[in-house]
């Protein structure tokens, strides 16, 4: 069973999850000062930081970020999930630059990396935001990988597939957040979402405990009532 807020567009599903993040972010705020999420890369984040950018009541002041997985490229890559964050989101609103804390995905041996990394984080994030691949992964907990079965809260992970290292947050770390986000938009993701929805399967993503879903109509397509 899936608990999951269904959306016509991928811009609409961003939208909510935009206006959701707003809602938290207050809430946090004004409970304990502030409010520590991590941030996701993929095509559906980035319409959300689109949509972030635009509104005025968030309180970046208090806002502190991290980032759930990244790649095994400094933060100039175009294949960074830190660039990316930056250019559609953080380079326009008022996040103090001592309040962004991104992986060095850049570092060697991947495994100092995640252990400097670790290091920032804070007790408890309020939120996690992630997506889903077309095979099922999310942040960077792919089928068959080691990282799956890590301890820890920061994982290196050996991506065979790929034939590279990704910077991960591990299932414990994900599911110690106060809340977790699933941004899934797109009919190629339909099939994997009914597999997880009937317990179907071995896709990572199951790990996740207790998300909440963002999805797109063509997404959920699949899930029926």
């Amino acid at each position: 069973m899936i608990n999951a807020c269904v959306f016509a567009t991928p811009e609409q599903t961003a939208q909510a999850a935009a206006e959701a993040f707003v809602r938290v972010a207050q809430a946090a705020v004004a409970g304990q000062g502030a409010f520590h999420v991590a941030l996701s890369g993929g095509s559906t984040p980035k319409l959300m930081y689109r949509a972030l950018r635009e509104m005025n009541d968030v309180p970046w002041e208090a806002v502190h970020i991290y980032f759930s997985d990244e790649r095994s490229v400094g933060p100039d890559s175009p294949d960074s999930n830190y660039r990316l964050a930056q250019d559609e989101l953080l380079a326009h609103v008022p996040v103090p630059a001592s309040q962004i804390h991104r992986m060095e995905g850049e570092r060697r041996p991947l495994e100092e990396a995640a252990h400097a990394y670790t290091a920032l984080l804070p007790e408890r994030l309020d939120v996690v935001l992630l997506g889903m691949g077309d095979d099922g992964h999310t942040a960077s907990l792919f089928p068959g990988t080691e990282a799956l079965a890590a301890g820890g809260r920061v994982a290196a992970n050996w991506v065979p597939k790929l034939d590279t290292g990704r910077l991960t947050f591990s299932f414990a770390e994900i599911n110690a957040a106060r809340e977790r986000w699933l941004l899934v938009t797109g009919a190629g993701k339909a099939g994997v979402l009914r597999e997880v929805s009937l317990g179907q399967g071995e896709h990572p993503v199951a790990g996740v405990q207790d998300p909440v879903w963002y999805l797109d109509e063509a997404a959920a397509g699949q899930l029926g009532a």
